[in-house]
């Protein structure tokens, strides 16, 4: 049976033959249209080339694969500028530790133009490598980063209340009723004391904009995972109670507004801001860039530092370095495509064995 992200780059291969369906900038535009063809190829052979070196060169290979796949991406959808001849980015200071080191915007590059071109948010100052690892679900659920103490991606379900029972004159009574779009976000941390919950709420919503005009109910869940505190908050769209559901299409809409479905059906995120000021994160796509940008800068030009990291016999990171290389061989050609078609491309969650 074919894998998924098999199919992934048979999709994708199949677009440079079809993107004229999806794109009214590459019928008449020949510069347009060669640069598609031979960036998408490059994009493939990069990808392929990280699959077979070490973490000490793959970064290098994963980042210029995307930035290739990225002018592909800006020759089909970019209104205006589509092409780029610098990365619009700079490494700062490499001396801290891995989840301290920040990137920041240099000009009007690689990245700028791409992030414009699918819609994206960018950067207006330096983040941290930390900040940018806890903000996407594929790294921070599985492999958080030593030392970075970041606001991460939270789980997000979709939460209708049980119907309510009602006594009245000796006779108890069920009565369904429906209120408006209502979700559970769940966090892995202690449940803070009830004296403080107000100033936490106020705190959520100043790390994670997609929550403002949104309401905490009463309900808060405290429970275990794999022996670690985690707690969950109800919050919903402040409305009436009705007696009719949502539709389930209006009510992932609005959802959506929230937190995204990401890479699977039904997994929603609730993404952190990574520069405060109630600013979104910019999209899975411009953040992995952003990562592998600066990954590809510190195995270019402080070679010794990053084989350091990636030292599997230290106490360090070099374990979540190695899943997160791993991790993007998968995640990219994924987000790629849905930047090519213009929507979300979600999957089938496999089933735990």
């Amino acid at each position: 049976m074919i894998d998924e992200t098999s199919m992934m780059w048979f999709q994708l291969r199949e677009r440079r033959g079809s993107i004229h369906k999806r794109s009214k900038f590459l019928k008449d535009a020949t510069s347009r249209r060669k640069t598609f063809a031979a960036a998408m190829q490059q994009f493939e052979e990069q990808m392929t080339a990280a699959k077979v070196v070490t973490p000490a060169t793959g970064p290098v290979n994963l980042y210029y694969g995307l930035a290739q796949a990225g002018m592909a991406i800006a020759a089909a959808h970019a209104p205006g500028q589509w092409s780029f001849s610098s990365h619009g980015l700079q490494l700062c200071d490499t001396s801290p530790e891995l989840a301290d080191i920040c990137v920041k915007p240099e000009g009007n590059g690689a990245f700028q133009v791409v992030a414009s071109a699918t819609g994206s948010s960018g950067i207006g100052g330096p983040v941290s490598i930390g900040g940018l690892w806890a903000s996407l679900p594929d790294l921070c659920e599985q492999a958080p980063l030593p030392g970075a103490d970041s606001p991460a991606a939270l789980y997000v379900a979709p939460d209708l209340r049980s119907p309510m029972t009602i006594a009245g004159s000796g006779i108890a009574m069920t009565t369904f009723y429906h209120e408006p779009p209502a979700a559970k976000v769940h966090m892995k941390a202690e449940m803070p004391d009830p004296s403080r919950r107000q100033l936490w709420l106020h705190d959520l919503a100043e790390r994670y904009p997609a929550f403002h005009g949104w309401k905490a109910d009463p309900l808060w869940e405290e429970y275990e995972r794999g022996g670690e505190p985690e707690f969950a908050i109800r919050i919903w769209l402040p409305g009436p109670v009705t007696k009719e559901p949502l539709p389930a299409t209006e009510m992932g809409i609005i959802l959506d507004k929230l937190a995204p479905e990401h890479l699977y059906r039904d997994d929603r995120y609730l993404r952190p801001s990574l520069e405060g000021g109630g600013k979104a994160a910019p999209s899975p796509l411009m953040t992995w860039w952003l990562l592998l940008y600066s990954f590809s800068m510190l195995a270019r030009y402080q070679p010794r530092k990053w084989t350091d990291l990636l030292n599997l016999d230290k106490p360090g990171c070099a374990t979540q370095l190695q899943y997160a290389l791993e991790v993007a061989l998968s995640a990219i050609p994924h987000l790629v495509l849905e930047a090519l078609d213009g929507k979300p491309r979600l999957l089938s969650k496999p089933l735990l064995l």
